[in-house]
């Protein structure tokens, strides 16, 4: 009877700062071959005759190639075999060429003395050949270092000594796994390798417990994300499953089915970019590129009594992608001469193979928890539609940048990214200069005509204001004539309200790119906006360029427009000066936005430009 224990249940900040300012997306230049990314590894596995007494099956042989078939394709590979001397050295193979190593592993016989020496020698000579932010090597060795004579024997253990001096001082950690009875001893020479450069020993009784220790260096050590798919009591006949790939856009997914006895007649039913599928005597891989399937079909035989064991492996390698926003305050002080920034960062993730394309965005993601540093400080943050937000930086005085590193250990999957991110962040603007008070001590002086001038200055403003008229035009007629000045400045448009009850961001529409013989209306200014959602009476409501820089707004529609407590009315043209504001309540009385008009610095018109 058989068993199938299943192991998958696996299951934007929307941000509505009022005056912010979307400043940039960034994107990061990676280099495949960047220190950053990189990491190297080397397999040292002791090929001496007494190993065919403790390894009779090749079980060493299978573990190589578990370890290398797990790594995620970041890692650079390589093998060492010895005996009396190095029998076979390979490496470093990048991920797409790690069958070469399987090749001079499987060609391994065991035969002669134990000459860990120069095994690990020439694997720190490997590790030599390649620029990576972590090394790390395995040996595997089923007892001490014994040559032919007393000469040889010490001559391999000063090797050994000074290759281990050497990884202590290239931060080379080394893990040891023992094999067999005479390793049971944690005095053991080679047990000292993982020691003295902070590595781990394993003891493996047998050599079907090497595949454990395997296991716990790839998950505890190196911290390779993998999980189990199922676990199949095989009966000899034909097995099926249904595996779950647990994130979808992954870069790759690796299949790896582990047996204590040959799997036969696999076949699989995937949708990916490409396969490759590598066997060995009690193992095979099916590794998957950009699979778009949440789920493979396998069938396979395996013989009856045995265990497979099936382990899924993903991996993104990604690019991520920060986009910051502003929130600038007045400050209180009275000497103050900039505004009080504050900056929102906020970092999502994107395929390095094709660069439009989102990732994390799984539900498995959703909430989960990512942490980091900031220039030095730590953070922590959660997924939120594939968005991580930093804390809020304050106090942004000057032009200056962040050094974000990301940890996405919390994440059951790899995640290959290029780091530190860099992000520019922009100083607080300077205050607009207001001018010196008045002196009012001459008009103290002489009283009575200080008086008489403000009656009279207050007579003539409340005779322009009445002398003001908006040019009225025709009832249901389009706007004025296009206006001989041109465009400047922009809009910033915030929707407060909407009939579908969504949020909508803050918006910015340039309008100093227009010709100024153009005629604009608000539902033309949401469209480019992107805004799906319906305004009645927007494309009623009209702008043009006036003199002094100033907007020109005409209302032809029955939406309710006030600007300064005033109502605007119909069918009459309005002067909209530099920030100056304007409320629009729309004609299904439901829906609300504020309008404000607003310069642009030179300096800024390039960035504003590039943003929209």
């Amino acid at each position: 009877m058989k068993r199938v224990f299943c192991f998958f249940g696996m299951v934007m900040a929307t941000l509505s700062l009022v005056l912010c300012q979307v400043v940039s997306a960034a994107e990061l230049q990676n280099d495949n071959n960047d220190h950053s990314v990189q990491k190297a590894i080397v397999f040292a596995v002791d090929a001496s005759n007494s190993m065919n007494g403790n390894d009779r099956n090749r079980f060493a042989i299978d573990s190589i190639a578990q370890l290398i078939y797990s790594l995620p394709s970041n890692y650079y590979v390589g093998v060492v075999a010895y005996n009396t001397d190095v029998i076979a050295a390979v490496g470093m193979s990048d991920s797409e060429n790690r069958d070469s190593i399987m090749a001079a592993a499987n060609s391994v016989r065991y035969i002669g003395y134990t000459n860990a020496g120069s095994g690990l020698t020439k694997a720190m000579e490997l590790l030599d050949t390649i620029d990576a932010a972590e090394k790390t090597v395995v040996m595997l060795s089923d007892g001490e270092i014994i040559m032919q004579d007393d000469t040889a024997t010490a001559l391999s253990s000063s090797q050994f000594q000074a290759a281990v001096t050497q990884a202590k001082e290239k931060q080379v950690v080394i893990h040891v796994i023992g094999l067999g009875a005479d390793m049971e001893n944690k005095e053991n020479t080679i047990f000292s390798a993982s020691a003295e450069t902070g590595g781990s020993n394993y003891h493996a009784p047998k050599a079907e417990d090497i595949q454990q220790a395997v296991d716990s260096i790839l998950l505890d050590q190196l911290h390779i994300k993998k999980t189990t798919a199922a676990i199949v009591d095989a009966d000899g006949g034909t097995e099926t499953l249904d595996i779950n790939i647990p994130t979808s856009n992954a870069t790759n997914a690796r299949i790896l089915f582990i047996s204590d006895n040959p799997i036969e007649n696999l076949n699989a039913d995937f949708n990916a970019g490409n396969v490759r599928q590598v066997s060995g005597a009690h193992y095979t891989l099916l590794e998957l590129n950009h699979p778009s399937a949440e789920k493979v079909h396998v069938s396979f035989q395996g013989n009856a009594g045995s265990q497979v064991k099936v382990d899924v492996i993903t991996e993104y390698y990604l690019t991520m992608i920060p986009q910051v926003v502003y929130d600038d305050v007045a400050p209180n002080e009275e000497d103050a001469t900039h505004y009080k920034r504050t900056a929102q960062i906020n970092v999502s993730f994107y395929d390095m193979e094709n660069p439009e394309r989102q990732v994390l965005t799984d539900s498995v993601f959703e909430g989960k928890s990512l942490s980091g540093t900031i220039d030095g400080q730590e953070w922590s943050g959660a997924f939120k539609s594939g968005i991580v937000s930093l804390p809020p930086q304050s106090d942004i005085a000057e032009n200056q940048t962040a050094e974000i590193v990301v940890a996405f250990d919390n994440l059951e999957t790899n995640i290959i990214a290029q780091q530190p991110l860099t992000v520019s962040l922009d100083g607080a603007p300077e205050l607009p200069v207001l001018p010196e008070p008045p002196d009012y001590r001459p008009y103290i002086i002489i009283g009575g005509i200080v008086l008489l001038e403000i009656v009279v200055g207050i007579v003539l403003w409340i005779n322009s204001k009445r002398k003001y008229r908006p040019v009225p035009i025709p009832e249901s007629a389009p706007p004025s004539p296009a206006s001989k000045y041109d465009y400047t400045g922009r809009l910033s448009i915030y929707i407060t309200k909407t009939r579908s009850g969504y949020d909508i961001p803050p918006l910015t529409y340039n309008l100093f790119r227009l010709p100024g013989s153009k005629v604009l209306s608000l539902q033309e200014v949401l469209d480019s906006c992107n805004v799906e959602e319906r305004f009645e009476g927007a494309d009623q409501i009209f702008f043009r360029p006036g003199a002094g820089r100033c907007l020109i707004l005409t209302n032809s529609s029955d939406c309710t427009l006030m600007q300064n407590r005033e109502i605007l009315i119909k069918n009459r043209s309005y002067q909209i000066e530099l920030n100056s504001k304007v409320d629009i309540t729309f004609e299904d009385e439901i829906s609300e936005l504020a309008l404000q008009y607003k310069d642009v610095k030179p300096s800024s018109t390039k960035l504003l430009a590039e943003v929209h």
